[in-house]
């Protein structure tokens, strides 16, 4: 069986602000106090694993993940794992020319393409799926990425525990949006299912998906031919775990740019909208 656990980063400087992040280098947060916010969440990530013995540890290069997937390192016990913290194919969603910006809310009657030429960023509806900022991914685009890293990450790791009939557990320190896409790739690649996030995710909040060879049994080698992808079961096993930040603060569900930054979706036409973005902003100020 293939154990495949998704955390994402700690706090991150944007998420504070409430700006498109994306692709942008930006550090976990500091409150004011040492030790620095976001850093105090990824070691309690790592303590929460210290005794969860892990094959390989990925993480996506920018900063924020590094570093979150570091304290995870660091927690493991010797000899540690192995490791790679320079994986672009789980990368946060690129937002382009809004990056940096926070976003805005819609003016009636104007398109997109104009709010876009007034250097206006408003957050994409889940039916703009195939929409992009300037410069930047689509949601499809996403989405696309994420079957690719099912295909090129994580199947040869299937192959492995098929082949060997070794159990491997393998931790992935990506981004809310990213996470997504790849625990739906996931489902939708090797367990030709359908999955549907229940909600954002904490910062450092944890997802858990379980791949299964059908009718194999662990620590029973088997034989696949070159090519050969056997019949899979993928299940969910935990979705966006928070139980390590017990006893801090802001471990509560995230709202406002919070929300859709840790994965979260914007239904269309979202009378809350407005809402949820000035929502975003008093945090801002508090």
């Amino acid at each position: 069986m293939l154990t495949v656990t998704l955390i994402r980063h700690g706090e991150s400087t944007h998420n504070v602000q409430g700006i498109w992040s994306g692709c942008t280098d930006c550090p976990l947060t500091e409150r004011g106090t040492q030790p620095k916010f976001g850093e105090q969440q990824a070691r309690a990530v790592g303590a929460y694993f210290a005794n969860t013995s892990f094959t390989k540890i990925y993480a996506s290069p920018l900063p924020r993940a590094r570093d979150t997937a570091q304290a995870l390192l660091d927690a493991q016990p010797d000899p540690k794992p192995l490791h790679d913290f320079s994986i672009d194919l789980i990368k946060e969603q690129s937002f382009g020319a809004a990056e940096g910006h926070l976003p805005s809310i819609r003016e009636e009657g104007k398109t997109l393409a104009a709010h876009f030429q007034e250097g206006k960023y408003p957050i994409l509806y889940e039916s703009e799926s195939d929409m992009a900022f300037p410069g930047g991914e689509s949601a499809l685009d996403l989405l696309r990425r994420g079957e690719m890293a099912v295909r090129e990450m994580l199947m040869p790791h299937v192959l492995s525990t098929a082949r060997t009939g070794q159990e491997e557990h393998i931790v992935l320190v990506s981004h809310g949006l990213c996470i997504a896409a790849i625990v739906g790739g996931l489902v939708r690649i090797l367990g030709r299912g359908t999955w549907k996030r229940k909600g954002p995710m904490v910062n450092t909040g944890w997802t858990r998906v379980e791949v299964r060879v059908q009718g194999m049994q662990d620590g029973i080698p088997n034989e696949l031919t070159d090519g050969e992808v056997p019949l899979l079961e993928v299940t969910v096993t935990d979705e966006s775990r928070k139980d390590h930040l017990e006893g801090l603060v802001d471990a509560c569900l995230p709202v406002g740019m919070k929300a859709y930054q840790g994965g979260g979706l914007v239904e269309t036409k979202n009378p809350n909208e407005a809402e949820a973005i000035a929502q975003a902003r008093v945090e801002l100020k508090n």
